[in-house]
C-alpha cells in the first residue's frame, strides 16, 4: 500500500495537468516557488545570464519539474509580467470608477518609479531582452496594447462625465500617458529610483496640461459683440 501510494505521488509530480486538476494548491505552490527563484536569480545575475539550471537549483526542483511549468526563461518573464499587470489592476479600476483622472494616473506613475528603480536591474535586462527576443517582444507589446486599450475607455469614461478636458480624444491621451510611462521605467531602471521620482511631479503637471488643455478652435464658440460695444 505504501508503495502504491508513493508511484501515485510521483506520477502526480510527473504530469501537472494531473497534479493540477487532483491539487490546485500544489500545481499554484510550485509556479510561485519558481517565480522567486527565478526572481532572485535575475536579480544576482542578470536575465541573460541566467540559466534555467540555476533557477532549478536556487527553487530545489528538478529540470523536469520546472520545464513542466515553465520551458523557457520567456514564458517565465511573461508570467511575471501577467502577475504585476494583475497586481496593477486595482490602480486602473480605481482610475476607471471616479478617483481624480491626475491623482490616479500620478499614482501610478509612483508604483512604477518605485517597482522598477528598486528592481532596476532586473528591468533593464527585461527590456534589453524584449530587443533580442522576437516573441517576448510580441507579448509584451500585446501587454502594452491591452494597457492602452483600458486606460483609453477610463479616459473615455472621466470625459464622459466632465471630469476631463476634450482637448484630445481618449486614445491619443492613452497613447501619449503610455508612452511617458515607458521613459519613466527606463529612466527609473537606468538611474534608480531616487533620480526618477522626482519626475513624477514633472509627470503631474504634463498630465494636468494634458487632460485641462482647452478646447480646439473648432470647437470654441464664436464671441459675439453687441451693439452697444460696437
Amino acid at each position: 500500500m505504501r508503495r502504491s501510494i508513493a508511484g501515485a505521488t510521483a506520477l502526480l509530480e510527473f504530469f501537472p495537468s494531473m497534479a493540477r486538476s487532483a491539487d490546485p494548491v500544489l500545481a499554484q505552490r510550485r509556479r510561485r516557488q519558481i517565480l522567486d527563484a527565478a526572481m532572485a536569480c535575475f536579480r544576482r545575475r542578470g536575465f541573460h545570464q541566467t540559466s534555467m539550471q540555476e533557477i532549478c537549483t536556487e527553487a530545489e526542483l528538478s529540470a523536469g519539474a520546472l520545464y513542466r511549468y515553465f520551458p523557457s526563461k520567456a514564458e517565465i518573464i511573461t508570467a511575471i509580467a501577467t502577475e504585476d499587470r494583475q497586481n496593477n489592476q486595482p490602480l486602473f479600476d480605481a482610475i476607471a470608477s471616479g478617483v481624480d483622472m491626475i491623482d490616479g494616473l500620478c499614482a501610478f506613475a509612483e508604483h512604477v518609479v518605485m517597482k522598477c528603480g528598486t528592481e532596476s536591474t532586473l528591468t533593464a535586462d527585461v527590456i534589453a531582452e524584449t530587443l533580442r527576443d522576437g516573441e517576448l517582444s510580441r507579448r509584451f507589446a500585446d501587454h502594452e496594447t491591452a494597457m492602452c486599450a483600458k486606460l483609453s475607455a477610463a479616459i473615455s469614461t472621466a470625459q464622459r462625465r466632465g471630469r476631463v478636458a476634450l482637448g484630445v480624444t481618449a486614445e491619443q491621451a492613452a497613447r501619449i500617458v503610455v508612452l511617458m510611462l515607458d521613459g519613466l521605467v527606463i529612466r527609473a531602471a537606468a538611474r534608480g529610483v531616487d533620480d526618477a521620482r522626482p519626475l513624477v511631479s514633472d509627470f503631474r503637471i504634463v498630465m494636468r496640461r494634458l487632460f485641462d488643455a482647452p478646447p480646439s478652435p473648432a470647437r470654441r464658440k464664436p464671441v459675439t459683440v453687441s451693439k452697444e460695444s460696437a
